[in-house]
């Protein structure tokens, strides 16, 4: 079952779900919207090795600049905190995706995790895409599990940085 945005605020203000810094704006009828930082990876050098840990450039900034037809890592303003017994997905939201970025498929939340979100997008564009800090970048759609698990405690929980694969 999606989280009205009802249940949403419900959940914020009694601390069983925490989204930080949030203002009332960004709850939306059935999503959270979440805002870009100005933090970014993009893979350094020309091949990947995947068993091999990576090599990135970070760039930290008022504004994110994603090259033409280049992958990076961004991460959210915000900091989650989800019960374990919801789970989220994150969304690029369409005025985004009408000019020619795409989300990739590292959206998913599990229940349980704590930190900011750090969000693997592609420019399909010819031309660089620059976003301000602070945009609202991407929808985090809530959804109630039928029972309580055990919560999230993989090697992202509690990252406050974008990181990259580890």
């Amino acid at each position: 079952m999606i989280l009205s945005g009802k249940t949403i605020k419900e959940m914020l203000d009694s601390k069983k779900l925490v989204i930080e810094p949030l203002g009332a704006k960004q709850i939306q009828p059935a999503s959270v919207d979440l805002r870009i930082s100005g933090e970014m990876l993009r893979i350094r050098g020309r091949e990947i090795v995947f068993e091999k840990e990576q090599e990135y450039e970070r760039s930290e900034g008022n504004e994110v600049t994603i090259p033409a037809k280049t992958h990076v890592l961004i991460r959210s303003l915000e900091h989650i905190e989800l019960p374990n017994s919801v789970a989220g997905m994150a969304k690029l939201r369409s005025s985004l995706s009408r000019v020619g970025l795409v989300l990739n498929n590292g959206g998913w939340v599990d229940p349980g995790f704590r930190g900011t979100l750090t969000l693997s997008v592609f420019n399909a564009n010819d031309c660089r895409l620059k976003i301000a800090k602070g945009t609202r970048f991407c929808q985090l759609i809530l959804m109630k599990l039928d029972r309580e698990g055990e919560g999230y405690a993989g090697k992202y929980s509690g990252q406050k940085k974008v990181t990259g694969k580890l």
